[in-house]
């Protein structure tokens, strides 16, 4: 599907949480996901960057805070 926007590049700087928020932001600045386009769950984000799942849900939240995304109780994570 869309799993090759969800990786971290090799030589990235910063904490792991900023690196994948500048990727969620760049896939969401650059069209690669559109509005409404629902995000892996914070597990599988995890298990597929491997990071730990906290960090994948402070990156989410972060960017839940900065207008990027919204969360749906029970239903996960969309680009807003």
């Amino acid at each position: 599907m869309r799993e090759h926007l969800f990786q971290l590049p090799q030589a990235g700087t910063g904490s792991l949480q900023a690196q994948v928020r500048e990727m969620l932001v760049a896939a969401i600045l650059g069209g690669q996901l559109p509005p409404g386009t629902p995000l892996p769950s914070c597990r599988r984000l995890a298990k597929q960057l491997g990071i730990a799942r906290n960090t994948a849900v402070l990156a989410y939240q972060h960017l839940v805070d900065e207008g990027y995304l919204v969360s749906r109780e029970r239903s996960g994570f969309y680009v807003d």
